[in-house]
């Protein structure tokens, strides 16, 4: 009896409910350190450094239902997307890389199941066949050898940035096919060849009808010296 005194009728109850609240306290508090964060959608260059750790955490539906539908807005103005694995990075790289990208590109984190969400019924749909484990992703609008560029250099300096693939016009490319479209002219540059080369055109013609000419009229001496050439 003297041990059932120390606990009157119902306090066992009363424990159990307090050890759960102090365990569910816990968890909260897990969720909201960086050991215990869970990536979200980040976009933006310079986000800060609650983006990718406990704030993204626990998301409600409607919540998850924002990341989708901004992400699929993102998507809408973009020319290429590619994946870098996320393993290793920490977030002041993350945000180095950001800072480096040209106007126009983001570095974002979001969860593979939100991503495919997101690209469902959208020229995007290949980009489920690299969404596995966690990956920072590069949205990229218009300037693709600058971003590309950018990326290499952060790869470099941060002995990271291994391209798994990526998708541009609804075709899937390999790190070399990457790597290959940020070789290529930019706009600017074709433009300016293209201008180059208008400019150069009255010259051209100018100069091919010179020859020719001169080819008809020797042409015309060789038959008036020799008619039977």
């Amino acid at each position: 009896r003297g041990a059932h005194a120390l606990w009157p009728p119902g306090h066992q109850t009363m424990s159990k409910t307090v050890a759960l609240l102090a365990l569910a306290g816990a968890s909260v508090v897990s969720a909201f350190s960086p050991a215990g964060a869970a990536l979200g959608l980040s976009t933006g260059r310079a986000a800060p450094a609650c983006s990718l750790t406990g704030l993204q955490m626990a998301k409600g539906y409607d919540e998850k239902e924002a990341i989708v539908v901004s992400t699929r807005d993102r998507l809408t103005s973009a020319t290429l997307v590619f994946s870098t694995p996320l393993e290793g990075i920490n977030m002041p790289q993350i945000n180095a890389l950001r800072n480096s990208l040209p106007e126009g590109t983001n570095a974002v984190v979001i969860k593979n199941r939100l991503l495919k969400r997101a690209v469902r019924g959208s020229p995007w749909l290949s980009v489920n066949d690299i969404a596995t484990k966690s990956n920072l992703w590069l949205i990229i609008d218009s300037d693709l050898q600058g971003s590309i560029k950018a990326f290499k250099k952060w790869g470099k300096d941060t002995k990271k940035g291994d391209i798994n693939g990526g998708i541009m016009e609804g075709v899937m490319y390999d790190t070399k096919g990457i790597e290959a479209i940020g070789e290529l002219p930019t706009k600017d540059e074709l433009y300016a060849k293209i201008a180059g080369s208008v400019a150069a055109l009255p010259t051209n013609i100018a100069r091919l009808t010179k020859e020719a000419a001169g080819q008809k009229m020797a042409r015309a001496v060789k038959l008036a010296v020799s008619p039977d050439a």
